[in-house]
């Protein structure tokens, strides 16, 4: 097993390597043409990009792990939270784009909105919660492999990590679209192999009859507390996901972005529905004491033949290279965006040249820490779970400013830092308890608290300053010059 671990692992990362260098070998991009492929991707295409950049390989981890403990209520939030960001963005990208049509990035969005105290602090977080989705795939996968094939974490990480940051750094964003058409053919048809051949060698009459009935119960108050947290956590969380916001300039115009939005939130429920409902099965099949966070893969080794369990191995090292190229391009695209107005735009300058060493570097740093924490072998969904409630506290404010032209950065700021403050007392350890220093505190380890409490104290805060300022009642958005301050890359 270990060698056909290793043979799948090395030629499907250096497949989508190969198709990159032949096809963008002599492709020279602007820094500009790096960072968004602006009005140029069709709805087929964008369709494509935004299922393959989305799932990773997390759906093979988190949902089933999810679904061993929080059940049917906690896949329903699960699937149609994962949903809500295309929606979101499909109600919101057309505004956007109308705003900001030269536009780049949420960051982009909060510097010439909020100043540069604001800028600075969402622009952490969201790179924040990209280098931790990067953990967070590369440890799912790296998991996986050294289950399967008894590979180290370390070396999963580092053959899929190199690839993929290096055909990013080759073509940028054009690179990572290119590849998603292929990894988006190849996707779907392996999930519906596989997942039919899971359900085919298991008795799913037999299973249930092994269950806690509290799994299948939508009276399960602690599974909806769950869904409920996951719907708010993993839209927060996508709204500051870079790749997103590329590809609302990326797409031809408004009507192809609703309509690629849409398509690609209804078809990314039924997916994570799906590997939901194995984490309940396994609990019927699997002994108490197993490793949720990789049940998907435990269970397949225990009821599935070796060529299924080949077939796992492909699409988790496909799916987490769609992603893995997405948040490298994206974490890269922000430091450009970020730093083209404190450094010269002449070509001859070698300010520009540093600029494009800083953006083309930035993936093979990101790759470190990532390749480390990988190691490790923590959960995925707890990984997730600590980037989610980081974005629910600044989500409000944030998003307040595309409303309302009088809420200025200083006191978004500090609405954010509340929001953050009371998160953080109130998550839970990894384990989902209350952290040994924080149990005197009401609600300390409840993570729907956490979430909820988070936003919902920021919601205030961010009002409460509305109000005492005296600022005025009209809401509107109300500054003409935004563009004229957004500036090209090129």
């Amino acid at each position: 097993m270990q060698t056909y671990s290793y043979t799948i692992v090395i030629i499907v990362s250096l497949f989508f390597f190969g198709i990159v260098y032949w096809n963008f070998r002599k492709f020279k991009t602007s820094l500009e043409g790096y960072v968004v492929d602006r009005n140029n991707v069709n709805s087929w295409t964008s369709i494509s990009t935004l299922v393959s950049s989305i799932l990773g390989a997390w759906i093979l981890f988190s949902p089933s792990e999810a679904g061993t403990w929080s059940g049917i209520n906690g896949i329903l939030g699960y699937s149609f939270g994962q949903a809500l960001p295309f929606v979101a963005f499909a109600f919101i990208g057309t505004r956007i784009r109308e705003l900001m049509p030269s536009g780049h990035s949420v960051t982009e969005f909060v510097k010439y909105r909020y100043g540069s105290l604001g800028h600075s602090f969402v622009a952490i977080i969201s790179i924040f919660y990209m280098l931790v989705f990067l953990c967070a795939e590369l440890t799912g996968i790296s998991s996986a492999a050294n289950m399967i094939g008894g590979i180290p974490n370390w070396i999963t990480a580092l053959i899929i990590g190199l690839c993929a940051s290096t055909y990013v750094v080759v073509g940028g964003i054009k690179a990572s679209i290119f590849t998603d058409k292929y990894q988006f053919r190849f996707i779907l048809p392996l999930i519906i192999i596989g997942v039919l051949t899971i359900y085919l060698n298991s008795s799913v009459t037999k299973e249930f009859n092994n269950l806690d009935n509290g799994l299948m119960s939508f009276s399960n108050w602690t599974g909806g507390k769950f869904g409920l947290t996951l719907m708010i956590a993993i839209l927060s969380a996508n709204m500051f996901h870079q790749g997103l916001w590329q590809r609302i300039y990326s797409v031809t115009d408004n009507k192809t972005l609703i309509k690629s939005f849409t398509i690609s939130g209804i078809i990314v429920i039924p997916v994570v529905f799906i590997f939901g409902f194995i984490g309940i099965l396994a609990v019927g099949i699997l002994p108490e004491d197993a490793n949720h966070s990789i049940v998907l893969f435990d269970t397949i080794m225990k009821i599935s033949p070796q060529w299924v369990i080949m077939i796992f191995l492909v699409l988790a090292v496909m799916l987490v290279a769609s992603s893995l190229d997405t948040l490298f391009n994206s974490i890269s695209s922000i430091i450009g965006t970020d730093l083209k107005d404190f450094l010269s735009k002449d070509s001859n300058s070698p300010f520009t040249i540093s600029l494009s060493k800083a953006m083309k570097i930035t993936p093979y740093l990101c790759l470190i820490p990532a390749v480390i924490i990988a190691s490790q072998g923590y959960s995925v969904l707890y990984l997730f779970l600590i980037a989610d409630m980081v974005c629910c506290a600044i989500l409000f404010p944030v998003f307040f400013g595309l409303y309302s032209s009088k809420f200025n950065g200083n006191d978004a700021v500090i609405s954010m830092i509340t929001g953050l403050i009371i998160g953080t007392l109130l998550f839970p350890n990894p384990d989902l308890g209350t952290f040994e220093w924080f149990k005197s505190i009401p609600y300390s380890g409840d993570l729907f608290a956490s979430f909820y409490m988070s936003f919902i104290s920021s919601v205030l805060i961010t009002l409460i300053l509305f109000i005492k300022n005296n600022i005025s009642s009209r809401q509107g958005f109300v500054f003409s010059s935004l563009n004229k301050n957004i500036s090209s890359l090129d």
